[in-house]
């Protein structure tokens, strides 16, 4: 094996211990590309977020906006460095089980229920309905696909970060903290929709959207956001650490 592509702990006589994950060079070049492919992501999010936003300030009212929002401030941070834990772990369950909850209902409202929104739409906005549908996909569709990405691309990085355990060998304060997070994850999207719904907006009033009934569509919403939440509990749970011994 080429030692340079070997890491190892060293005692203080020069002797391998054993191998364990320390980052070797290929390993740091992909965290700084992707370190910088994030910051590109954010800059873009950030960009249209406020572009469009000056342009049609009536935007901030929009559900979807506020979930941009967050989708953008997640962006921002840094997975590896653990400097940025505390915002991870409010940020990313947040903008990743929002991001779904926001496309699902966006489905069902603007796609299943009201199949000719977009046109309408697009004609009341003097836009073609492919700009419409393209704009759509944007705002809706687009953010979830790239959080997945995002999770399979930086998935022990996120794992450190959250530090999610739910084993049983487990303290009693352990499973105190990961049940915080796991209560976070599930109750902060609707948590945020709550919001959005106590500001006095409506869906009616915001999105023009008359057929619907909140007695299936909250429901819905709740149905998808304890689905993607214990999803994401699952898939960022961490691991127990592992290495092999080289030498006693």
């Amino acid at each position: 094996m080429n030692s340079s592509n070997l890491a190892f702990h060293e005692d203080q006589n020069g002797q391998s211990l054993y191998y364990s994950d320390l980052p070797i060079r290929s390993q740091i070049l992909r965290d700084k590309y992707r370190f910088y492919g994030r910051k590109i992501i954010f800059y873009l999010y950030l960009a249209y977020f406020i572009t469009a936003i000056e342009l049609f300030p009536i935007l901030l009212t929009n559900l979807t906006f506020w979930a941009w929002l967050v989708h953008t401030l997640y962006w921002e941070t840094d997975l590896a460095n653990s400097k940025h834990n505390i915002f991870i772990k409010i940020l990313h369950p947040l903008s990743f089980v929002l991001s779904f909850v926001v496309m699902i209902t966006s489905i069902i409202l603007l796609i299943i229920l009201n199949p000719e929104f977009i046109a309408n739409r697009a004609q009341l906005e003097g836009h073609s309905i492919v700009f419409a549908w393209c704009l759509n996909i944007l705002i809706h569709w687009i953010p979830p696909i790239m959080l997945v990405f995002d999770l399979i691309l930086h998935k022990e990085h996120i794992r450190k970060r959250h530090r999610i355990f739910l084993s049983r060998r487990n303290n009693l304060k352990t499973w105190i903290k990961d049940g915080v997070k796991v209560f976070w994850c599930v109750v902060s999207p609707m948590i945020l929709v709550a919001a959005w719904f106590g500001a006095g907006f409506t869906i009616q009033g915001v999105y023009g959207v008359t057929n619907y009934n909140l007695s299936y569509l909250i429901p819905s919403m709740c149905a998808v956001d304890m689905i993607v939440a214990f999803f994401f509990i699952w898939v960022v749970r961490k691991k127990p650490d592992s290495y092999i011994r080289l030498n006693s």
